[in-house]
């Protein structure tokens, strides 16, 4: 009977201990270990009573528990109970500074992305075998001091471990390759030759996404579907069809799983990233994390094909007055394209890296005027509209039986504000007319000045890459990368915009060339810059400018006489706050009484458990029992009231750790 009574009253007990300490502290109180921990505290309460009793000469204690205790045992008892409350606490911050709350619901939630795990690290591990595999392990060693020397050796290894790596890393090869503003220009000119072919995937295959995509059946959409491709990249294949109304299009499929495969790359390519940073000191200078993460917003833009029809509108809206043109941008079918699907006009031909056959069957007038009219189309797209295909190579131009050409493939799409246009214009013309002066104000405008930059040095330096500009072979392709070069070299921060911009211009001047063995890049700039230039500060459009700065400026000069007024008035005052704003004086009290608060409680908290113990081990005073002294059981209690402040203290700061 008085093993049940023991067992009932310990569980009412640890309701009441449970309880009582969940209103003391808050962290680390959760409802499952605070259960447990009150229960065993519960249930050994009377136990360990009955030999405290028994160790201080108690013998007065009733058969049934708490019940008939005598006042030695009822003062005992009750020392007791506050120091079982307190050793719970304790106990329960233990298991916080060791198993965190939550910690049992981030394993069972994290179990459940094993697989997940399971497939990355497999992953990984294979892509870290490719890498050592062609030895660039070497090269993430904290020191390198042949790295000058090997850098071609370096880039050229790294581009074929990329391609052997799978369709992410080529994408981010070629990633790179666009930028020439952050990463030397080997590994430039070598991931630029990075392609991805592969085998066509099955058309049973892609059928599903093509129905998911339609919400019908193919023979439904068009009269004609080839289910063999046109073409087959890494990321997508592409396929002839016929409308129902004649008109031949092309259609862009996406590959089956190919996201899911993209997400679980990225992610390895962003900790490889962050490994590659933290080992090699060249990688912490080219800011190989934040080049990894640019990479991966821009993998998932591009494989989302609404972005690319969009641009494609774009362009083609730019060019729309232009009906007569030799060069064609095909219309996008919106009604039938998302983001896995685009349906583009067919434009008939060959790419113009193929085109050998036909280019050689036009005059040379013929060839002239398709490269002059190209060169035309992309210059104003960069220089009038601000919206411009970045990547005009060889495969991306279709040349007809006629001598016309389409242009293909607008994923990558360049962007230049009215500012940026205009200065890239300047600096196109004033590379023509040898005027370092114009070139240099432009550089500066575009790029901002460096920390220190001596602008008249820096003018003698842009009018030595003219001269040498002028003399050596080249063309704009080699300007541009001296330039690029030249900026990162004195310390300019190059946008990425920028950057793109020289670079399609770089890559059209390749295209024009095969066209027109004979064209040179400065005597199209020289024809059609000064149009061009006059077109982004056409009069017009400068008076409009200054009726919207003035519109903007206005009620600023308008208030200019009340503001000053203010700034005298809190003068007199004494006032006047100056860059005080984000502090808040408010805070500042709060941020100092819990300061003050936290420092009281601390050095209370101290002062109690020292006098307790001094208390306790004075061992003197009237006895209580005959084996406890009077001041004894009170240091005990002073004891525990130090204990316990000193959980209160303790366990704030628990709550936002850092582990």
């Amino acid at each position: 009977m008085n093993l049940l009574w023991t067992i009932l009253l310990g569980l009412i007990n640890a309701v009441v201990v449970g309880v009582l300490v969940r209103r003391v502290i808050t962290v680390g109180t959760g409802w499952v270990r605070n259960t447990v921990v009150s229960l065993v505290i519960g249930l050994s309460l009377w136990p360990i009573t009955l030999q405290a009793f028994s160790i201080l000469g108690i013998t007065d204690h009733g058969a049934v528990p708490w019940v008939g205790l005598g006042f030695q045992a009822a003062m005992v008892f009750l020392l007791l109970y506050g120091w079982f409350i307190v050793v719970q606490m304790f106990v329960l911050l233990a298991i916080e500074l060791v198993v965190p709350s939550g910690s049992f619901t981030t394993v069972a939630r994290s179990a459940s992305r094993l697989p997940t795990w399971y497939r990355r690290v497999r992953r990984l591990i294979q892509i870290q075998r490719i890498l050592l595999k062609f030895g660039l392990g070497r090269y993430l060693r904290p020191r390198l001091p042949s790295l000058r020397l090997n850098r071609r050796e370096i880039a050229k290894t790294t581009a074929e471990a990329f391609a052997a790596a799978g369709v992410t890393f080529v994408k981010l090869g070629q990633f790179i390759a666009t930028r020439a503003d952050m990463v030397p220009i080997e590994f430039v000119e070598e991931f630029s030759k990075l392609q991805s072919e592969v085998p066509p995937v099955p058309f049973a295959q892609l059928e599903p996404e093509l129905v998911r995509a339609w919400g019908r059946p193919v023979d439904e959409v068009f009269a004609e579907f080839d289910t063999v491709p046109l073409a087959a990249a890494s990321v997508a294949q592409v396929h002839r069809a016929v409308m129902f109304d004649g008109a031949e299009v092309v259609v862009k499929v996406q590959r089956p799983k190919l996201r899911r495969q993209v997400r679980a790359d990225s992610d390895i390519v962003l900790t490889l990233a962050q490994q590659v940073e933290r080992r090699a000191g060249w990688a912490r200078k080219v800011g190989i994390v934040k080049l990894a993460a640019a990479f991966v917003d821009s993998l998932a833009a591009e494989l989302d094909y609404r972005g690319e029809a969009a641009q494609t509108i774009a362009l083609r809206r730019a060019d729309i007055a232009h009906d007569d043109s030799l060069v064609r941008i095909p219309e996008v079918y919106t009604e039938l394209s998302g983001p896995t699907v685009l349906v583009l006009e067919r434009i008939e031909g060959v790419p113009l890296a193929r085109a050998g056959t036909r280019l050689d069957r036009l005059s040379a007038l013929a060839r002239r005027d398709l490269a002059e009219q190209l060169f035309e189309i992309v210059a104003r797209q960069v220089l009038t509209t601000g919206i411009f295909h970045a990547d005009l190579h060889a495969g991306n131009i279709i040349i007809d039986g006629g001598g016309r050409a389409g242009l293909i493939d607008f994923g990558a799409v360049g962007r230049l504000d009215k500012r940026d246009r205009r200065d890239v214009a300047i600096l196109l013309v004033a590379f023509e007319q040898q005027n370092s002066q114009a070139a240099t104000s432009a550089v500066l405008d575009m790029l901002g000045a460096p920390v220190g930059v001596d602008v008249r040095e820096l003018q003698r330096d842009v009018g030595q890459i003219m001269m040498q500009f002028q003399t050596a072979p080249g063309g704009y392709s080699a300007l541009f990368s001296q330039l690029i070069e030249f900026f990162v070299d004195h310390g300019f921060a190059m946008p990425s915009t920028i950057a793109t911009a020289f670079r399609a211009i770089s890559t059209l001047e390749g295209s024009l060339k095969l066209l027109d063995p004979q064209l040179d890049l400065l005597d199209l700039v020289r024809a059609h810059g000064e149009g061009l230039l006059a077109e982004t500060r056409s009069m017009s459009g400068a008076i409009e400018d200054a009726k919207l700065y003035a519109a903007t400026t206005a009620p600023l000069f308008a208030e200019f006489p009340a503001r000053v007024s203010r700034v005298v008035q809190h003068l007199e005052d004494g006032t006047l706050d100056i860059g005080t704003s984000g502090l808040g004086l408010d805070s500042i009290k709060e941020l100092v009484r819990s300061l003050v608060d936290s420092l009281v409680q601390v050095v209370l908290s101290t002062a109690l458990i020292l006098g307790g113990v001094v208390m306790m081990a004075a061992n003197f005073g009237p006895q209580l029992t005959s084996e406890l002294k009077l001041f004894t059981y009170f240091g005990g209690w002073i004891l525990l009231g130090g204990c316990t402040l000193a959980a209160i203290v303790l366990a704030p700061s628990l709550k936002n750790r850092s582990l």
